[in-house]
């Protein structure tokens, strides 16, 4: 998450979509000693997250006491199935839903990614899931969709300009401008985990449900 606030910014950190590639790109714009914050890591910033969604976040920021009148909000999106196959290969759930980065995890995968999609599940923080559309749920992936991360509990976006991490030169170019200074589109922490596997019509029904934002916009 990058609140660069001395320049009416801030972009939001979806999971797997890029947010380490928007962070670098807008590092050397951030000034803490105008308030600008920025989290990479959680526990670092006391009550904020790298991965903090755009209502929580704009909570937070209005009680400090930040004027949010002006300032534009921005989120990466990419193709749902590609963002669940890098979740799925980057964290390996096991079969319980556990993930590499838990202290329960059993060491491996332990489903295949057509079941994960089907009976997976992801924690949610229960304070941001209270802003959130109130379908999303902890019982599936939803807590990776555009809805959970960037929509309002009335499902308004609580974004102003959301870019594709397909398309990551042309979120360069509007920085460019909106900042007034070049920006460099960089891919860095990019997946290896090749090209996802096809996916039968039950899972690509799932996908629809837990992502319909994104769904829709790719034409899945």
């Amino acid at each position: 998450m990058r609140a660069i606030l001395s320049r009416k910014l801030v972009a939001i950190s979806k999971p797997r979509c890029g947010s380490t590639s928007v962070r670098r790109m807008l590092d050397r714009f951030v000034d803490p000693a105008k308030g600008d914050i920025a989290v990479d890591r959680a526990g670092t910033v006391p009550g904020l997250h790298p991965h903090i969604t755009a209502p929580a976040l704009r909570q937070v920021l209005a009680e400090r006491g930040v004027d949010l009148a002006g300032v534009t909000f921005i989120v990466t999106i990419r193709h749902p199935v590609h963002l669940l196959w890098s979740y799925y290969k980057h964290f390996r759930p096991d079969a319980e839903s556990r993930y590499s980065f838990s202290d329960h995890w059993a060491g491996s995968i332990g489903m295949s990614f057509e079941d994960w999609i089907l009976r997976g599940r992801l924690y949610t923080n229960p304070d941001w899931a209270a802003l959130a559309p109130a379908w999303i749920s902890a019982r599936d992936l939803s807590t990776l969709s555009l809805e959970y991360r960037a929509m309002t509990r009335d499902g308004a976006l609580a974004v102003d300009k959301v870019f594709e991490l397909e398309r990551l030169d042309d979120m360069a170019a509007w920085l460019a401008g909106y900042l007034g200074a070049k920006v460099r589109s960089r891919h860095v922490n990019t997946s290896t985990a090749g090209p996802p596997p096809p996916l039968g019509t039950g899972c690509l029904e799932r996908v629809r449900a837990m992502f319909p934002y994104e769904a829709a916009h790719y034409g899945v």
